[in-house]
């Protein structure tokens, strides 16, 4: 199961999918399992997941997510979903409690400026990835079945320890008492009338202690003529949070940053001939001397 924030489709009515599941799904490196309804099919999606019907016009979705508190669940159900390209749900009437670690809902709205309406349940996972899943249809389709649909792939879901492997240690070890410093910059002029220069400079410096905790620091400027602007983050006496190395839902490392302030940040793990990548972007790794990581 790969992850994204949401999952948008057209065809509400009747789909097929090409490499059809039915049964049990086992997601292992997540630590998440479940089974499709009798007499629906799915497949994995670059969102998600996704199981339709040849007999019932709608789709089940579901969606992964690393919400780990209800209250937080609760405030992303009432904000709904509003993605642009004619895609944006809203919560109709009041959110129901599903035991203590789930929440569900009814939406309306319109799917790829299609008027639709669902019903949706999300769950949270005590070990990491949960998921949301969504029963939608055309808005003059809908029923009650909708919930049934959605309640049936959440009354088998189970959660388990993810089985990472080696590849969590493996990734801490490598991260553990070390500065990651991210460099860009970019300047050009132009001889045109007016004598127009400009250009930008971007540096990121993350230092990562086994204690578990952070400290982030992100420099920014840009410069257009007499323009200018830079931001910086603050200091906490406690770093800038905790951060952990976990299997993404499309079972790649990923380092996550979970910040004092609530805010997240994700990065895509690699190594390119021994050089550090995050999120595609080569990041120097240093550990001592005048770049030693900031852990005090």
């Amino acid at each position: 199961m790969k992850k994204c924030t949401t999952l948008i489709l057209a065809g509400l009515i009747t789909i097929h999918l090409v490499g059809q599941q039915t049964g049990l799904v086992n997601y292992k490196h997540l630590g998440i399992s479940f089974n499709i309804p009798e007499g629906w099919v799915g497949q994995e999606t670059d969102g998600g997941y996704l199981m339709g019907s040849n007999n019932v016009p709608g789709l089940i979705m579901m969606i992964p997510h690393e919400i780990q508190s209800v209250k937080q669940l609760e405030a992303e159900a009432r904000r709904g979903l509003n993605e642009g390209n004619g895609t944006a749900l809203s919560l109709q009437g009041d959110i129901e409690q599903l035991g203590n670690n789930a929440i569900g809902g009814e939406y309306s709205g319109t799917l790829e400026w299609q008027a639709a309406k669902g019903y949706a349940v999300g769950t949270i996972n005590p070990h990491g990835t949960g998921v949301t899943i969504i029963a939608i249809t055309t808005a003059d389709k809908y029923s009650a079945d909708y919930k049934n649909y959605a309640m049936q792939v959440k009354n088998s879901l189970v959660y388990k320890k993810p089985e990472t492997g080696p590849i969590v240690n493996q990734w801490k070890r490598h991260l553990s008492n070390v500065k990651l410093i991210y460099m860009d910059s970019y300047y050009s002029s132009s001889y045109t009338d007016g004598g127009v220069s400009g250009g930008y400079s971007s540096e990121i410096q993350i230092d990562l202690c086994a204690q578990g905790y952070f400290n982030y620091q992100g420099n920014n400027e840009v410069s257009a003529g007499s323009n200018y602007s830079s931001l910086y983050s603050g200091d906490n006496n406690k770093g800038h949070g905790n951060w952990n190395v976990v299997v993404g839902a499309g079972g790649q490392p990923i380092l996550r940053l979970n910040f004092n302030n609530g805010e997240v940040y994700e990065y895509n793990l690699e190594l390119r001939e021994e050089k550090t990548y995050l999120n595609g972007n080569k990041y120097f790794r240093t550990t001592t001397g005048e770049y030693a990581p900031n852990c005090y």
